[in-house]
This record gives C-alpha cells, structure tokens and sequence, in this order.
C-alpha cells in the first residue's frame, strides 16, 4: 500500500517527507561533492599550469641543451678535422725526419769515408815527407860527393898537364 499511496501522491509532484529529506541529504552531499570536485579541479588546473610553466621551463633548458650539444658536436667535428690534420703533417714529418735521419746516416758514413781517406793522405804524406827528406839527404850526399869527385878530377886534370909540360919540357931539352 505503501507504494500506491507514494504512487499516487507522485502523481501530483509531491513526495514523502522521508524521500524529500534523503533527496535532500543527497542533494546536500552531490553539492558538497561539487565543491570538492571544483576545489579539486581548480587544485587540477594549478597543477596543469605549473607543469605547463616546468614543461617550458624544461623545454627551454631541452632546447639550450640542443643548442649546446649541436655546438659541442661542432666542436668536436672540427677537433675531429684538427686531428686527422695533425695526424697527416704527423705522418709528413716522420717521413720526412726518416729521410733527413737517413740523409744524416749516409753524410756521417760519407764523413767517416773522408775521415778514413784524410787519414791515408796524412800517412801517405808523412811518408812521402819521410821520403823527400831521406831524398834530398842522399842527394845533398850525393852533391858532396860529386864536387869531391869534381875536386879529385880538378886535382887530376892538373896532375895531367903538370906532366904534360913536363913531359913536353922533356921532350923538347932531348
């Protein structure tokens, strides 16, 4: 009976004091769920807005670090470049002091040929010095000797005409 009596009182848009009242209590609590939801969608909101300021805070540092690391990989690119350089004049120079080293190796053998032949000069030299002087000893000996035999000839060629005169001396008293 209960449910025709509400039935029939519904009809006219009225209700029971109890529904009204629990409606009520449900109206009460769906507004303070409102509000709940609004103070929490406006909590909601704030934290958006400064996730969106930290996400461009986050985007800006992203992009100077993009910015950096491009001019870092620049960077590295041309100490890349430097390297492969200096490894190439490396390479020129080591070639080119293995030639000058080779160079040096064959002017300190040139120099110690030279050395070696000066030396035989030298001994060649004093020997023919030695040689000379022995010479010109002998022939110093030789020249005494030669105006001694001159002497002993002058000496002779005068014996001669002395007996010659006498001789013709001789021949002509006869």
């Amino acid at each position: 009976m209960k449910r025709a009596i509400t039935a029939f009182v519904g009809a006219f848009g009225l209700a029971p004091a109890s529904h009204v009242a629990h409606l009520g209590a449900e109206s009460r609590q769906a507004a303070a769920r409102v509000k709940q939801l609004e103070e929490r969608l406006a909590q909601a909101r704030a934290e958006t807005d400064a996730w969106k300021h930290r996400h461009e805070d986050a985007a800006e540092t992203i992009a100077g670090w993009k910015q950096a690391a491009s001019r870092a990989q620049a960077d590295t690119e041309r100490a890349k470049a430097e390297i492969d350089t200096l490894k190439q004049q490396l390479k020129r120079t080591t070639v080119e002091m293995e030639r000058a080293h080779a160079g040096a190796e064959e002017g300190k053998r040139r120099a110690e040929k030279l050395a070696a032949e000066t030396d035989d000069l030298r001994a060649r030299l004093h020997n023919t010095r030695a040689r000379l002087e022995e010479a010109q000893r002998v022939a110093g000996s030789a020249a005494e000797h030669l105006m001694a035999m001159e002497v002993k000839l002058d000496l002779i060629e005068a014996a001669i005409q002395v007996l010659d005169a006498r001789t013709r001396e001789g021949l002509a008293v006869r």
